[in-house]
C-alpha cells in the first residue's frame, strides 16, 4: 500500500464479541464483528485518516492496536515486529492515544503535572523534578502556562483540556500516536486551534499517526491517505487528494456529497443514504453496504467484495466500482 517500510501495519486484524441471553448468559445469542479482516499498513511519519459513521468499529480498531483490547484474531507488527507479550511494554511507551472526551479522559483528582507526568512514572526512572523539567517546555508548546501545573481539570475549558491530553501523549516523545476524534466535542474555532496545533507537533516531532474522525472535511485537513470504514471493513482507501478527486465507493460518495459548502451561494441537493447502519449482530449477506446502495446487484447481495487495488493505490471493495470486476 506504500512504498516505506510501514511502522505500524494490521494483517487480518479481528475483534468480535459476544451477544448472550438466559438469566446466567450461558447461551449465545450472537457475534458483533465489530472489527472484521481488516489489514492496512501505517508509513513513518504518515498521517492515515479513518473515516465513518458512528457504530462502523473506528474506536474499537484504535483499542484493538494498541493493545487496550485483545484482538479475536490477526495480529499488529510495530516496525517490523509482531506486538505481543514480549515487545507490549517496549509500545506502549512508543504508541500513545488522545482520546475522543476531554472531560473524561483527565482524572478529576490529578492536577496537571501529575497528569502530563503519569507516563513518566511509570515508564522512567526519573524523580519529580526531573519529570517536571521534562513538562514545562511541552506545556509551553501546547499554549499553557507554568500555572497550570498544580491546577485541577474542571479548572480549563474543552479546548485546554484537550491540549493537556495532547500533552501527555507526547511527554515520552513517542513514534505512533492514536487520535480518536480529538476535536469533535470541541466548538468550531476551538477544533481549528487544536487541528493547527496537532499539525505542528507532528511536524516537529515526526510522528506517525493514526486519525479517527467522522468530519471529512478535517480528515482531508490532516490526513495524507484516507480509509474508509463502514460495519467493521475497510472499504475504500487512497492518498486523500486521490479520494477527493476520483471517489470509487458509493459510501464514500455518499460521505463527501455530506461535507458542507461554506458558501450560502452555493447550494445544491443533499441526498441522504437511505436506511440506518444495520445492526452489528445481524449484518446483510455480502456486501455490508448493499442494503443502502442504489446500485447493489444481485451478486452484491451474495458475495462480499475484497480490497482490490482498482487504480494505482487506490483501493475500493466494491464488485461494480470503475475499475473493479464486472463494471
Amino acid at each position: 500500500m506504500t512504498a516505506k517500510t510501514p511502522l505500524i501495519e494490521l494483517r487480518d486484524l479481528q475483534k468480535h464479541y459476544r451477544i448472550n441471553k438466559g438469566i446466567f448468559g450461558h447461551r449465545t445469542r450472537g457475534t458483533v464483528k465489530a472489527v472484521d479482516s481488516i489489514s492496512l499498513s501505517i508509513a513513518p511519519e504518515e498521517t492515515l485518516g479513518l473515516i465513518g459513521e458512528s457504530g462502523c468499529g473506528k474506536s474499537t480498531l484504535s483499542r484493538v492496536l494498541l493493545g487496550l483490547t485483545p484482538a479475536t484474531g490477526g495480529e499488529v507488527l510495530y516496525d517490523g515486529r509482531p506486538v505481543n507479550r514480549r515487545t507490549l511494554p517496549q509500545f506502549r511507551r512508543e504508541a500513545q492515544m488522545i482520546f475522543q472526551d476531554p472531560y473524561s479522559s483527565l482524572d478529576p483528582r490529578m492536577n496537571i503535572e501529575d497528569i502530563i507526568g503519569e507516563p513518566l512514572r511509570v515508564h522512567t526512572r526519573l524523580d519529580r523534578k526531573a519529570r517536571r523539567d521534562v513538562i514545562l517546555p511541552l506545556l509551553e508548546q501546547v499554549g499553557l502556562s507554568e500555572d497550570a501545573l498544580s491546577k485541577y481539570p474542571h479548572e480549563f475549558s474543552g479546548g485546554q483540556r484537550q491540549r493537556i491530553g495532547i500533552a501527555r501523549a507526547l511527554v515520552l516523545e513517542p513514534r505512533f500516536i492514536v487520535c480518536d476524534e480529538p476535536v469533535s466535542a470541541l466548538d468550531m474555532s476551538i477544533q481549528a486551534q487544536i487541528l493547527n496545533l496537532f499539525a505542528e507537533m507532528k511536524k516537529t516531532r515526526r510522528l506517525t499517526c493514526l486519525f479517527i474522525s467522522h468530519d471529512m472535511s478535517v480528515v482531508k485537513h490532516i490526513s495524507d491517505r484516507i480509509a474508509v470504514m463502514y460495519l467493521g471493513h475497510i472499504v475504500e482507501l487512497a492518498e486523500k487528494e486521490e479520494l477527493f478527486r476520483n471517489t470509487l465507493h458509493p459510501y464514500t460518495a455518499a460521505l463527501m456529497n455530506a461535507i458542507p459548502v461554506p458558501n450560502p451561494a452555493l447550494r445544491r441537493k443533499i441526498e441522504p443514504l437511505p436506511g440506518d447502519l444495520p445492526s452489528p449482530i445481524d449484518p446483510p449477506p455480502g456486501c455490508p453496504f448493499q442494503t443502502r446502495c442504489a446500485a447493489a446487484q444481485e451478486r452484491c447481495r451474495r458475495e462480499m467484495p475484497a480490497l482490490n487495488e482498482l487504480l494505482p493505490g487506490h483501493f475500493a471493495a466494491c464488485h461494480f466500482c470503475k475499475g473493479g470486476v464486472g463494471a
